[in-house]
């Protein structure tokens, strides 16, 4: 049986292997050493590790945390944004009603501030959504590596 795990794990591996080399500044890509200086580059899908070394966990969990720390940094992004767009919406609202307007005019700009505070926080809800996968996967991946390392 370990001998089966052995070669499942090597034949993975083996795929997840990816040959770059330069020559003559052409880049060429190629599942076999193209040269001598042949680059290898491991191919995996981020947070896929089965095995490796804690190198290879590290660098999964690290890329992982990368993309999480991006997430939060649209979620932020999208905030200040609906921030400006709704304080905008307001004083658009302020202005109007301070040349008293018809309330068809203020029922509209009330309609946009809302719709936009929607479009928003349906943004933001998918973002955090996909930072919660993210965070779980980091957690799924070093519960592997405990795993692997005892």
């Amino acid at each position: 049986m370990r001998y089966l795990s052995l070669l499942f794990f090597g034949a993975f591996s083996a795929q997840a292997t990816v040959y770059k080399c330069d020559t003559n500044g052409v880049v060429e890509f190629s599942q076999f050493p193209c040269a001598d200086n042949a680059e290898a580059l491991d191919m995996r899908p981020v947070g896929t590790a089965l095995s490796g070394t804690p190198g290879e966990f590290r660098q999964q969990v690290d890329a992982v945390k990368r993309r999480s720390r991006f997430v939060e940094f649209q979620i932020a992004k999208l905030e200040q944004e609906r921030t400006q767009a709704v304080d905008e919406l307001k004083s658009e609202q302020y202005k109007l009603r301070r040349s008293f307007p018809r309330a068809e005019e203020l029922t509209a700009i009330a309609q946009k501030i809302e719709r936009t505070e929607q479009r928003y926080a349906e943004r933001i809800s998918t973002e955090r959504a996909t930072l919660r996968g993210l965070q779980a996967q980091v957690v799924t991946l070093e519960r592997q590596y405990a795993q692997t390392s005892n």
